[in-house]
């Protein structure tokens, strides 16, 4: 028997947008988050709010109101009120920005075959590694990064400083050199994979997080409910292309990928076409808004006041899967798994250099690995 409800009418915004510039340096976290509530609810719930708590301009606004302790008390009564009613997507923008990377630069090549490396988890190899030398190791990674960056915003290979370069800095870790060495030899499949997408339409917001976190809170909402409306703040990514989501449109049947080994839904039933709206007009959205705010603060270490305190511990029953953060145990040598996607990388190198094909009996190959490693494991830690 099916336990979905009927019809859910879903709010959306986000706290942390900056577009394409994934490296902004005070925007480090970004949340969307989705309210399910009728709108006459919400309407009622954000007249009280800006009555009891005397917010001014009539409107709600979260990235303000966290600012002080008045606000955050406003935050927290939505967040009490509306408990169960909403989730949220939350995404570290620099291991986000890693995660494209290897999307944009490794898979182009690996295309064939993409399936078995994500599997293994080798996406997640590459880009928390990328994380470490962004973090850690400092100029290289930085600048690496923001070629990167520039590339995906522009689609011009023009001027990239490291992305594409032969010529490697001193002390550069052996793991950061053998990435670049993957992007320099297999710079054709990235031109093409490019190649009159980024920098045009929606490839202009190819890095932006808002289209991804919205589909996956929608394919969360669509396994509780038959059917979804959805009103979201106005925004130029989603403005620029909707075609993702209109194919969900009185879409009915329920599928699932298993991507990583973690079965998560991919469709959903839109009654209709995502409204793009003034959180002016549509009170919903500002308690979406609020939700927002709310999660971003609470992922910011620096805080510590019994907000931030308060609103951690929602962040297991509240933050979707997919949601984007680093998680180091898939750099951990002393797992199988880890040591083989560090052959593979190299194996990948090699290839590359020889001018061979990166997929030809990569399954066999690590079948092969995997045998060597139990038998003669590596060290137990990637310099």
């Amino acid at each position: 028997m099916s336990t979905t409800k009927t019809n859910a009418t879903l709010h959306f915004d986000e706290s942390g947008f900056t577009g394409n510039n994934l490296l902004h340096p005070q925007q480090k976290t970004f949340c969307y988050a989705s309210v399910e509530c009728a709108h006459e609810e919400a309407k009622d719930l954000v007249e009280h709010i800006i009555a009891k708590y005397k917010i001014q301009n009539g409107e709600i606004k979260g990235g303000k109101l966290v600012k002080g302790l008045k606000g955050r008390r406003a935050i927290d009564e939505i967040l009490t009120h509306m408990k169960g009613r909403y989730k949220v997507s939350v995404s570290d923008k620099k291991y986000a920005l890693a995660g494209k990377f290897f999307e944009y630069i490794f898979e182009p090549a690996l295309s064939e075959v993409n399936s078995i490396f994500y599997n293994i988890n080798f996406h997640r190899f590459i880009a928390n590694m990328l994380h470490v030398e962004f973090s850690v190791r400092g100029a290289m990674a930085e600048e690496l990064f923001e070629d990167f960056e520039s590339l995906m915003r522009t689609g011009n290979f023009d001027g990239l400083k490291k992305l594409f370069s032969s010529t490697k800095e001193e002390g550069i870790s052996p793991v950061l050199e053998s990435i670049c060495d993957f992007a320099i030899y297999n710079k054709e499949s990235v031109i093409e994979e490019l190649d009159g997408y980024a920098g045009e339409g929606a490839g202009k917001w190819v890095l932006d997080l808002t289209n991804t976190a919205l589909f996956s809170l929608l394919a969360q909402w669509g396994q509780e409910y038959d059917s979804l409306t959805a009103f979201c703040d106005k925004s130029k990514p989603l403005s620029e292309d909707q075609t993702i989501f209109d194919v969900m449109i009185n879409r009915e049947d329920k599928k699932f990928s298993m991507l990583g080994g973690e079965r998560s839904p991919i469709t959903f039933n839109l009654s209709e076409p995502i409204n793009l709206v003034d959180s002016k007009d549509v009170h919903g959205v500002q308690l979406a808004d609020a939700v927002a705010a709310a999660f971003v603060y609470a992922c910011d270490p620096e805080n510590q006041d019994e907000y931030a305190i308060k609103w951690r511990g929602l962040i297991e029953e509240s933050v979707i899967f997919g949601s984007v953060f680093h998680d180091y145990d898939y750099l951990d040598l002393k797992k199988l798994e880890v040591q083989r996607n560090a052959v593979l990388l190299q194996e990948l190198v090699d290839r590359s250099k020889k001018g061979v094909s990166l997929t030809r009996n990569i399954r066999e190959f690590l079948q092969v690995t995997d045998i060597n490693l139990i038998a003669n494991p590596i060290g137990a830690t990637v310099n």
